[in-house]
């Protein structure tokens, strides 16, 4: 019956009470698995991961007057939002660090397919949140930290750089600000038809005790990159290990011939070599700092190291 009007009194009670029920059978859905007594102790592990066409949602859905809950990305946030509580953290914060990465990489990615992966360990000491979002680069570029945190700054009110009107520095702070932990990968990828693709991926963790124990860094996707460059092109990789907030470790990966004066510009800027592995034609040294590190030094030294290791370009091309 559509014409509230015309309803009697009872078929109103009625009407009313069905939707009474409906409204505490829609609440009792989105929120079972906050309310679940069962899923934070029983749930060990969970993956999610969709592939969405990143063109098709640019060009039909943003900056259109679209019902936001039949939009490609809704479901998407919802489901992440809905899985936060399992680990005591706040839904609303983690899905505003999710819509904020999922509008940066629709709207300033490249390609026409976009990932979003999500991560539920709850399985090691300091359970964590993981999600992370990967597009494909354009030819010959790369997005490093050092510009992520360059656009952290212009959303950030106490910096000079505040630029209210740049919503890319909007989302880099509300990513940097809520996030516990974030790293960046600039990788390679074979397509079906053997190309080669360069992507670029954020991942964004959040813990169950933020000041607790980190998880180990694997360096198993790094191993995936490396076996999918050419024999002859040059590698350079930094990962950077922060604990609670302070620098703990970095990892240099390049070419084993440059392991020599990379190890000597790292130690004369004050870092210890503490671990040495090889993978095929590359060297992984991890350095301690032995004593405080800033963020521009840092910057320096890793522009310092590539220029060492890009050395070994031009010699080859003049050979």
């Amino acid at each position: 019956m559509s014409n509230l009007e015309e309803m009697s009194k009872e078929e109103l009670l009625k009407y009313i009470k069905k939707m009474e029920h409906e409204n505490n059978t829609l609440r009792d859905e989105v929120m079972a698995v906050e309310k679940s007594p069962f899923l934070p102790q029983t749930l060990a592990k969970l993956q999610y991961r969709v592939v969405l066409r990143r063109e098709d949602i640019l060009k039909n859905e943003f900056n259109t007057n679209i019902n936001e809950k039949q939009g490609s990305l809704f479901e998407i946030k919802n489901q992440i939002r809905k899985y936060a509580p399992i680990l005591g953290l706040d839904p609303d914060s983690i899905r505003i660090i999710v819509t904020e990465a999922i509008q940066n990489i629709v709207e300033h990615g490249f390609g026409n397919y976009a990932e979003i992966e999500l991560e539920i360990d709850n399985t090691v000491p300091n359970p964590f949140f993981k999600v992370s979002f990967k597009h494909e680069m354009q030819p010959g570029k790369k997005y490093t930290l050092s510009q992520i945190e360059e656009n952290a700054k212009k959303g950030d009110i106490t910096s000079e750089a505040f630029d209210f009107e740049n919503p890319r520095g909007r989302g880099e702070f509300l990513m940097k600000e809520l996030s516990d932990e974030r790293q960046i990968i600039n990788g390679v990828d074979i397509d079906e038809n053997g190309n080669k693709i360069h992507y670029f991926k954020r991942i964004l963790i959040n813990y169950k005790n933020p000041e607790g124990q980190r998880v180990e860094t694997s360096f198993d996707e790094i191993r995936e990159e490396l076996d999918r460059l050419d024999g002859d092109e040059v590698v350079c990789y930094f990962h950077i290990d922060h604990k609670m907030n302070k620098l703990n470790n970095v990892t240099v990966i390049t070419n084993k011939n440059r392991e020599i004066p990379v190890r000597n510009m790292m130690e004369g800027a004050g870092f210890t070599l503490t671990h040495k592995d090889t993978y095929s034609r590359t060297i992984f040294n991890s350095f301690t700092p032995s004593r405080a590190i800033t963020e521009e030094e840092m910057n320096s030294l890793f522009s310092a190291v590539r220029k060492v290791v890009n050395a070994e370009t031009h010699h080859k091309a003049y050979d």
